[in-house]
């Protein structure tokens, strides 16, 4: 597969949109792997911490369909320019942050912005790909923001470590964010409305309620299994990933002995590891199909944390966990190559887009708190609560598969 030659090149708008999330990627990366930290360092405890970050995907998760309604509304990029304005006074509030209160609000504030940009996120990339080459283009933009957010994750986490400086970071990711902002505005093309709402009341001018046409090309299309397959396995990807960011600072260094530093580097490898792979994900789902790699991929996993529930030491675990990270990258790339097949139906992709966005955040919702309860109980039986969740959501997909229609 040579780069230089991909369709990242050969497609100006796909181009534009995979800048623009690098930008985002790293800029609000910064904060990800020092929240947790901040959080205790003004006194929250990990129980609390867990809740906190449970509310924060709660918050996005209930944004996530009605700003997916608001966006075909008022169009994908002016919906993403407001999120963006947004999101850039969010790391600079928590400079003003010194209680526990105020700190929680603007975390579940931050999840809300996050909710609504979301939707038109999707709505923009699923416009911008090549049809025949959606895997590649899914992999490039998914390996875009992780790669970026792993630089993000590793400066950040590297700043307090040395620095022990909170506000350094938190400005820095303000700065980056204004930029994306900038650049959003400036090249990500936009499309006209009103074209769109003629052209779908042309073709349902028989149904006046927006509703029923989704349900109606739901229907016909035979996508409810589809959709529901699609919301589990996002949600079951953000709910291990709230796990990490959120109770593997603690677990790192109480159960594996590491430092404040190891605990950051694995969540920037994760980041890493899905940005690096995840246009190879992405090339292989275009070779060897969606099902194929969906199935391999839920065993790699699920090998993984196994081997994670019960390993100690730090080396082996390291190299378990990246294991995890891959099985993981190369199912994503297949969530997203199926999730952006609806960009092609405008009646159903904003709920669709919104339905999925808000499932996966509804992982993020419950990971965090789920596995603060589990690391309270025991603190060794967090992985082992991790590989039950995903045995469920594989159990789900195997159900699911055949009346999906996938290949």
């Amino acid at each position: 597969m040579n780069i230089k030659n991909s369709i990242l090149f050969k497609k100006k708008e796909l181009l534009n949109f995979c800048i623009s999330r690098f930008s985002f990627g790293i800029s609000y990366s910064f904060i990800i792997p020092i929240i947790p930290l901040f959080f205790n360092s003004i006194g929250l405890s990990t129980m609390n911490i867990g809740i906190v970050m449970s509310l924060y995907g709660v918050s996005k998760a209930l944004c996530q369909m009605p700003f997916g309604l608001v966006s075909d509304a008022i169009g994908d990029k002016l919906m993403l320019i407001i999120a963006l304005a947004l999101m850039v006074f969010v790391p600079f509030a928590y400079t003003f942050a010194s209680g526990k209160i105020l700190a929680s609000g603007i975390y579940i504030m931050q999840g809300a912005i996050l909710g609504m940009a979301a939707p038109a996120t999707f709505s923009i990339l699923s416009r911008s790909l090549d049809e025949k080459k959606r895997g590649e283009c899914t992999g490039f933009a998914s390996a875009v923001f992780t790669l970026g957010g792993g630089i993000g994750a590793a400066i950040g986490g590297f700043i307090v470590a040395k620095f022990n400086n909170y506000n350094m970071v938190f400005y820095i990711s303000s700065v980056g964010i204004l930029l994306t902002l900038i650049f959003v505005t400036l090249k990500i093309k936009k499309v006209d409305v009103k074209t769109k709402k003629n052209k779908n009341i042309k073709l349902k001018n028989k149904d006046k309620s927006k509703m029923k046409v989704i349900i109606a090309d739901i229907k016909k299309y035979k996508l409810g299994c589809k959709i529901i397959m699609l919301g589990a396995i996002a949600l079951l990807g953000d709910f291990i990933y709230g796990c990490i960011v959120s109770i593997f600072p603690f677990y790192g260094q109480e159960v594996l002995g590491g430092t404040a530093w190891y605990t950051s580097a694995i969540i920037a490898i994760y980041l890493f590891v899905f940005g690096i792979f995840a246009p190879l994900g992405g090339w292989v789902s275009d070779k060897i199909g969606n099902k194929k790699q969906l199935f391999i991929s839920f065993i790699v996993m699920n090998l993984a944390l196994l081997g994670l529930s019960f390993v100690r030491g730090i080396i082996i675990f390291t190299i378990i966990i990246v294991v995890y990270f891959l099985g993981a990258t190369f199912l994503n790339a297949s969530l997203q190559s199926l999730l952006l097949e609806f960009g092609e139906n405008d009646n159903i992709k904003g709920i669709v887009f919104g339905f999925v966005g808000a499932a996966e955040a509804s992982g993020y919702a419950l990971g965090p708190i789920v596995s603060a309860y589990i690391y309270h109980l025991n603190k060794e039986w967090l992985f082992i609560g991790l590989l039950i969740v995903s045995i469920l959501v594989s159990i789900i997909y195997l159900l699911l598969c055949k009346k999906s229609y996938i290949e």
